[in-house]
């Protein structure tokens, strides 16, 4: 058995967290996917519409000054 080098083991290491990562976002992405469809579902549910910059704004200039 030969014994790769610091730099193929932190490599391999490397690609096993990259691996982990990705499959986690797949399973985001599903999640993601089945709540919208529920909520498409579900009667009286849309989703919000899209506001303006200005608009967003507006709703958090509420501070005093």
């Amino acid at each position: 058995m030969t014994r790769g080098s610091p730099a193929d083991l932190i490599r391999h290491e490397a690609d096993l967290i990259e691996s982990g990562l990705r499959l986690q976002s797949q399973g985001l992405e599903l999640l993601l996917a089945e709540m919208r469809a529920l909520a498409g579902l579900m009667p009286g549910i849309s989703p919000p519409a899209a506001k303006s910059d200005a608009e967003t704004e507006a709703g958090f200039d509420n501070l005093p000054v």
